[in-house]
C-alpha cells in the first residue's frame, strides 16, 4: 500500500515525529528526509520539544505544535539553577501548552515516532495515543541500559524500538521489547559538502578539532590551543580545522584564539563563515557549516564535543579528547563517552596530553587502524535512516489496512 487512503477514501493522516532535543531536532529532520525519500505522497509532520526547532527548517516536514526557547536550552537537568531560570521563564506553563497541543493533534494524525529519550515516549503514549515506533538516541547498553521502567513502557506501547546499536537491541529483546538495530541516524547527519578544505593540499598532517555546540566551546578553545602548541612542537606544519556550531560567533572564537597567540593568516581568502589563522608554520581553519568536510579531511579528532566525537568515530577517525572547564563535559562525561566509544577514543587527562596521544596515534599505523576500526563498529555505517524510514512505513501500510 502505497499510503492513499485512510477512513471515507481521503488523503492518508500525517506521521508525526517528537523530537526533545537539538540534537534530537537535527535526527528527526534526516528521518523525515528519507521518509519523504521513499513515500513522498505521505506528509510528515513534527513536534520539536525544546527550543523553536531551527534544525528542522532544512527538512521537508511541517513543524506544528507550541515551541517556544528557554534560558537552559533544555539542559534543565544539569543544574538547579538552570531548572529555576526556566521556571521563572515561563517552562511549566510552556509544558502544560505543549501537552494540550499534542491532545489536539491525536485527531489528525495517524502514527508517532518519538525521537529521543523516555519523555519523548511519554508524549506519545499519554497524549497522542497512536500507534508508536521509538527511536531512542540518548542511552545505550555501552554506558548504561534503560531503567526498568523504561523498559516496561516501551514493551506496552511500542510497536517497534530502533535503538542506536546492536548491543542495545538485543538487551531489550531480552526484555521481551520489539527491538530491531537497522542503523544510527548520527552517522546520516554529517552532510559533507564534498569542497575541499583550503590549504590542506599542503599538508600533510589535518587534525580536526571539535570545541563543543554550546557557549561552553569558548572556553574550551584556549585548552585546545593549548593542546595544539603541543602537536606543533613535533609536527610544525600541522593543519588544524576547527568545526564551530553554526549557533557561536565566528568572530569572538577567532579572538580567543587569536588572545592564544594565533595571527590571521595573510593572503588567505576572504569567506563569510571562516576565518584562516597561522601560528608560524602551522595553520588554523576556523569554519561554520564545514563539519561534515572537516572529519572527511581530518587524520584524527581532538575533540570536546558529544555527538561531534562519536560522529568522528563512526567515520572511522581516532578521538582524543579531556575534561573541559565547564559544567557539560565534565570528567564524567568524558568516562561516559569512553564507554560508548571503547578503544576509538583516547581519554586524556588534560591539553598537553591530549596533544601528546594525537602524536603518538599518528606515529602508530596499528593504533591507528584499531581505534578506526572500533569507532566504525560501535557507531555503525551510514544509511540508517533509510531503513529506518522503510521499517516505519512497512509498520504504517499494516495499520493503514487495519483501519
Amino acid at each position: 500500500m502505497r499510503g492513499v487512503v485512510q477512513q471515507g477514501g481521503g488523503k492518508a493522516s500525517p506521521i508525526l515525529l517528537i523530537s526533545n532535543g537539538y540534537g534530537e531536532d537535527l535526527l528527526a529532520g534526516v528521518l523525515a528526509q528519507a521518509l519523504h525519500r521513499q513515500r513522498p505522497e505521505l506528509e510528515v509532520w513534527a513536534f520539536p520539544v525544546v527550543g523553536e526547532g531551527r534544525a528542522l527548517q532544512r527538512f521537508p516536514v511541517k513543524i506544528v505544535g507550541v515551541q517556544e526557547e528557554m534560558p537552559s536550552g533544555g539542559w534543565v537537568r544539569q543544574s538547579w539553577k538552570a531548572l529555576r531560570e526556566d521556571i521563572r521563564a515561563g517552562f511549566l506553563q510552556l509544558t502544560w501548552r505543549q501537552w494540550q497541543a499534542l491532545k489536539a493533534l491525536r485527531a489528525r494524525v495517524s502514527f508517532t515516532v518519538p525521537v529521543g529519550d523516555i519523555y519523548a515516549l511519554f508524549l506519545a503514549y499519554r497524549f497522542v495515543r497512536r500507534p508508536i515506533v521509538f527511536v531512542p538516541t540518548a542511552k545505550s547498553d555501552y554506558i548504561r541500559g534503560h531503567l526498568a521502567l523504561e523498559k516496561h513502557l516501551m514493551k506496552k506501547y511500542c510497536r517497534l524500538v530502533l535503538p542506536r546499536d546492536e548491543l542495545t537491541a538485543e538487551g531489550l529483546r531480552r526484555s521481551g521489547i520489539p527491538a530491531k538495530y537497522v542503523g544510527n541516524l548520527m552517522m546520516d547527519a554529517i552532510f559533507p559538502s564534498g569542497e575541499r578544505l583550503y590549504g590542506t593540499e599542503e599538508r600533510k598532517w589535518v587534525i580536526g578539532i571539535l570545541p563543543g555546540s554550546r557557549n561552553e566551546a569558548y572556553l574550551n578553545l584556549p585548552l585546545l590551543s593549548l593542546a595544539m602548541d603541543t602537536i606543533v612542537e613535533e609536527l610544525p606544519d600541522a593543519y588544524f580545522a576547527v568545526a564551530l556550531a553554526g549557533n557561536l560567533s565566528l568572530e569572538k572564537a577567532a579572538e580567543i584564539l587569536i588572545q592564544n597567540d594565533w595571527q590571521p593568516e595573510a593572503g588567505a581568502p576572504h569567506r563569510e563563515r571562516e576565518r584562516f589563522l597561522a601560528k608560524n608554520r602551522a595553520c588554523l581553519l576556523l569554519a561554520q557549516g564545514r563539519f561534515g568536510d572537516i572529519l572527511a579531511a581530518s587524520r584524527v579528532v581532538l575533540g570536546l564535543a558529544g555527538t561531534a566525537n562519536e560522529q568522528a568515530a563512526g567515520l572511522g577517525k581516532p578521538v582524543v579528547a579531556f575534561p573541559g572547564p565547564g559544567s557539560q563535559f565534565t570528567k564524567r562525561f568524558l568516562a561516559a563517552q569512553k564507554r560508548l566509544l571503547g578503544d576509538a577514543l583516547e581519554a586524556a587527562e588534560g591539553p598537553i596530553p591530549a596533544g601528546q596521544a594525537v602524536l603518538s596515534i599518528l606515529a602508530d599505523e596499528e593504533k591507528y587502524r584499531r581505534m578506526a576500526a572500533c569507532g566504525r563498529r560501535r557507531m555503525g555505517e551510514p544509511g540508517g535512516a533509510e531503513r529506518m524510514a522503510a521499517e516505519i512505513l512497512q509498520l504504517w501500510d499494516r495499520e493503514m489496512e487495519q483501519r
